[in-house]
């Protein structure tokens, strides 16, 4: 009787919540269409209109993810004081979400709520790899201002996080009553339904791109770049031998790895790297040249969409709606890169966010449909007579409520990021960006012994370029 009362309060609060708009917005408003809007502001070039939008709305339960939409923005915009501020508020929110995992009164509500609504009513708690771009991105951004110590801390804590993700991972492979948990599961569900593998197949050809949803190689990359502007050579050479084994295809990559290898005697690593060594033909600054680096980072990651699927219960079957991923990406385009109106190059693929989330999303996959399962029977378990005034009150949220599907994620991502470096001449230079839809020009000033990094951010229709030489 206690636990039927503590659950009707706990589901009675939060439909007061929800009602007030205290909540997450995405019970009632599905995320991407309230995404959508800001990315049409974007696409014009109204930063301020899209700023004034997310700060509403970074206000409620969801703020962690309106903030990573705002700092993201204004990073695109190249406001990068607002940027690190919004970013700064994001992983410090992170950092209270993880400091308040223990269960709450405002938790067991949330908790409650969802339970006999859905997993919008629960508040937006991240992903690891929303974490750990974070924190590259706020890297960047202190690379921007020259202050390579702060950025020096971020990348940092990027891997950091990427091993903390790691060992949780392990660990819950680990448990051999995790495994056998999850296979009695997910052979229930396809016992029970045909179609469970074709409704959720373009999800799992996504999330096969990747070993899972956190080893991020752009953000090994980045951190081996910052290493070697400080001059710390052999950080810089783990970090991208780090990227090159979650990423190996790519030839900047391999070519940084054999290059600081030579440099600090790795003898068992160049010989491991013999035959990639051969197709690298990749210039390498000499005496009066300096070092380009171009990081390219296109469109942004598709939206979650619905799919449903009849879920067996007791004999009886279920219509439920679940988030999924399509497989619908254009395909891959890289930047061509001109100097001077020679062509130097192009990019290569270092991270695909989208298979990313694709990964984190069917990691998570059978525990929704578990969930799913439970909410339907827990509200048929408490259709007597004590509860049905409470079943009265939430019948105006109806089916709209019951049946939605969690559709949030940070969507201002990019959906591809890609790299280049060459060695180039010393002095301003014109470089030239096409990527087949897109072009644009900008005048980087190559310094000899020096990097110089060019970002390029292709959103809203243009390519936003910012360039400094450090």
């Amino acid at each position: 009787m206690e636990v039927k009362k503590t659950v009707l309060w706990g589901v009675l609060g939060c439909t007061v919540l929800l009602m007030n708009g205290c909540a997450t917005n995405s019970v009632f408003s599905a995320y991407p269409s309230q995404v959508e809007g800001i990315k049409q502001q974007v696409t014009v070039g109204d930063f301020v209109a899209a700023h004034a939008v997310l700060e509403k709305k970074s206000k409620g339960a969801d703020k962690l993810l309106y903030l990573m939409e705002r700092g993201r923005i204004a990073q695109i915009a190249g406001d990068i004081p607002s940027s690190i501020e919004d970013f700064e508020l994001v992983l410090a929110e992170f950092e209270a979400k993880e400091a308040a995992a223990k269960m709450t009164a405002s938790g067991a509500a949330g908790a409650a709520g969802a339970l006999l609504l859905n997993e919008n009513a629960i508040p937006y708690e991240g992903e690891s790899y929303e974490r750990i771009f974070v924190h590259t991105f706020q890297a960047l951004n202190f690379l921007q201002q020259r202050n390579l110590e702060a950025a020096g801390v971020e990348v940092r804590r990027a891997n950091l996080a990427q091993q903390l993700a790691l060992r949780e991972n392990e660990a819950a492979l680990n448990k051999a009553e995790a495994r056998d948990e999850d296979a009695r599961k997910e052979a229930m569900i396809k016992g029970q339904n045909r179609d469970y593998k074709q409704k959720f197949s373009s999800l799992s050809e996504l999330a096969s791109k990747v070993k899972n949803s956190f080893q991020n190689a752009y953000a090994f990359y980045i951190s081996g770049l910052i290493y070697e502007i400080r001059g710390e050579n052999n950080d810089a050479y783990i970090d991208y031998k780090k990227a090159l084994e979650i990423y190996p295809d790519n030839r900047y990559l391999r070519d940084d790895v054999v290059r600081l290898a030579t440099q600090l005697g790795m003898a068992e690593d160049l010989e491991a790297l013999k035959a990639p060594l051969a197709k690298n033909n990749l210039k390498r600054p000499e005496t009066g040249e300096g070092k380009l680096v171009v990081l390219y980072e296109q469109g942004y990651v598709p939206e979650k969409q619905e799919v449903n699927v009849l879920i067996d219960l007791r004999g009886i079957p279920n219509n439920m709606v679940f988030p999924t991923y399509v497989n619908n990406q254009p395909p891959r385009r890289p930047l061509v890169i001109g100097l001077n109106g020679a062509r130097l190059g192009e990019t290569e693929t270092i991270v695909e966010p989208t298979a990313m989330a694709a990964k984190a999303l069917e990691e998570r996959l059978m525990g929704m449909i578990v969930r799913q399962g439970l909410r339907v029977l827990a509200r048929e378990r408490m259709k007597d007579k004590q509860m049905e005034s409470v079943f009265g009150m939430l019948a105006g949220l109806g089916q709209m409520l019951l049946n939605r599907a969690d559709l949030r994620s940070w969507l201002m991502l990019p959906a591809e990021v890609q790299i280049l470096h060459s060695a180039a001449g010393q002095g301003e230079q014109t470089l030239t960006l096409k990527d087949g839809i897109h072009s644009s020009e900008v005048t980087v000033d190559i310094r000899s012994g020096r990097v110089t990094v060019v970002h390029v951010i292709a959103a809203g229709g243009r390519l936003h370029t910012r360039a400094i030489t450090i």
